[in-house]
């Protein structure tokens, strides 16, 4: 499974390009630097929560398509649960917070 910052900044990327926009469009319409861009569509950063809600607006998605892979679309709630558990362990204190912080925001916009 690939990692979420890589999922949120490739959809964040296909996203924009479909707009035919660049990343310094992109970040000048949200209001942040254009490297802060490039670094969430690398997977390198994970968006504040407010970027992330500033980027799907300017983009006018939800936040939630974000979010969405192929691969993960594939996987069961079981089989997703497994995974999670095994792999836990193996993850650093950066990619927990940022699955919690995914997490989060993935509750806050099914409500």
């Amino acid at each position: 499974m690939a990692c979420l910052r890589k999922i949120v900044g490739e959809n964040i990327k296909k996203i924009r390009k479909s707009r035919k926009w660049t990343q310094a469009e992109l970040a000048e319409r949200v209001g942040i630097e254009p490297v802060s861009i490039a670094r969430i569509e690398t997977g390198i950063n994970f968006p504040k929560e407010e970027n992330l809600e500033l980027i799907a607006k300017t983009l006018n998605v939800k936040v939630l398509d974000f979010f969405n892979s192929e691969e993960q679309d594939e996987l069961t709630k079981e089989t997703a649960l497994n995974y999670i558990h095994y792999n836990i362990n193996y993850l650093n204190d950066r990619d927990l917070n940022v699955i919690c912080n995914a997490i989060k925001t993935m509750l806050y916009y099914k409500k």
